[in-house]
């Protein structure tokens, strides 16, 4: 009876050992865990702005093909421009099973309240395209044990070095065009411009706060041109939802000698190989769909079991100053592109492996300029 006993008692002790084995929960970074299955589909939750304009509608086609490559569902939620509405997709997303949630920040606060969401509930995270100004929340997201990963664009210096593009071709009086003081990418913008203006020796004449309504673009550079009739360039810290083609059209019809103004703005945008052509635009800066392509394969690859993380792997790129007509063909037909793959399939499947760590991935993100897509569109 006492053997039996002992037999019934390891066989109880086996079951439920195995049983604990089967937890569909990720452990956090540091934990062991189990050799990935690749039969297993994990699901992710992808928080994006929007896939109309070409930044939005290229990452669209290239994480769903990343997707499709590397057997991964994808939730994607469209359209959020607030806290309040990315974190209630974040736990719509959990709700649904989503293993790992990805998502660009509106403000400082998604990164705090996304993220302790996710930890809460046993979900991986990362995020791009933001840097997180807050130290104290900053902190708290480092010390999340679910954040696999922060990007963030390198704005400030982005900003200095457009308006050196302005400065070498003469220019020394401006107006600009500002971005949110509550968002860490503006701000980072805003005062890139302006350190860039006060090395350079450019005067800065007037400035309002960009919006993303045409209107208030096109009516705010109809002001600059009556208020400061000597202006000879405008900086702007964004060119998306339409905002890049009001400045251009404005200057256009506002009886001005083409080229006798020159915009730098950031985000690419529809008709800027003609402004380059006809001389308004002198700098254009795009090319952040990498560093969301790096964010989201990099919380595919925790989510997978391939690699664990001590804290996030914190990144930065540079994104790409475009400044003639050549280039932004390039960079307009292969990059803006949801037709084109610039990434092969087998560089995907590469992001995806156990020797991905945080050098391995600021490697990918600095190998990321115009000659990589020329090279990579066969030019």
């Amino acid at each position: 009876m006492k053997k039996l006993l002992a037999i019934v008692l390891a066989a109880v002790m086996l079951l439920a050992v195995a049983a604990c084995s089967g937890s569909n929960t990720p452990a956090p970074s540091g934990e062991a865990t189990q050799a990935p299955d690749a039969n297993v589909r994990h699901k992710i939750g992808m928080i994006w702005y929007g896939n109309t304009d070409p930044m939005g509608g290229t990452f669209y086609a290239w994480a769903n093909h990343a997707a499709e490559l590397l057997n991964v569902e994808l939730v994607w939620h469209l359209g959020d421009f607030t806290t309040e509405a990315e974190l209630s997709a974040c736990e719509q997303m959990i709700s649904a099973g989503c293993e790992g949630v990805y998502f660009i920040p509106m403000d400082t606060a998604a990164n705090l309240q996304l993220g302790n969401a996710c930890r809460d509930a046993g979900v991986y995270w990362a995020m791009s395209n933001r840097d997180i100004l807050d130290e104290s929340i900053k902190t708290a997201c480092y010390s999340n044990p679910y954040m696999v990963t922060h990007i963030w664009d390198d704005s400030y210096d982005l900003a200095k070095n457009m308006v050196k593009v302005l400065a070498d071709q003469g220019i020394t009086k401006v107006c600009m065009i500002s971005g949110d003081p509550k968002d860490a990418m503006m701000v980072d913008r805003n005062k890139g411009f302006q350190d860039g203006c006060a090395e350079y020796g450019i005067e800065i004449l007037g400035s309002f706060q960009s919006e993303t309504d045409a209107k208030v673009i096109t009516d705010g550079v109809s002001n600059f041109l009556t208020l400061y009739p000597d202006v000879q360039g405008i900086l702007s810290v964004s060119g998306t939802a339409g905002c890049a083609e009001a400045i251009i059209s404005t200057l256009e019809g506002s009886g001005r000698e083409a080229g006798s103004i020159k915009v730098a703005t950031f985000d690419t945008f529809d008709g800027n190989k003609d402004a380059f052509e006809k001389g308004w635009l002198a700098a254009n800066a795009g090319g952040y769909t990498s560093e969301c392509l790096v964010a989201f394969l990099a919380l595919v690859n925790r989510v997978q079991g391939n690699i664990t993380t001590d804290g996030p792997f914190k990144l930065h790129l540079t994104p790409i100053i475009i400044t003639n007509a050549e280039e932004m063909d390039i960079f307009s037909q292969y990059v803006d592109n949801p037709e084109v793959q610039l990434y092969s399939d087998e560089e995907i499947k590469g992001m995806v492996q156990s020797t991905c760590d945080e050098a391995y991935y600021q490697g990918v993100l600095d190998n990321w300029t115009i000659d990589f897509i020329k090279k990579a569109a066969g030019k």
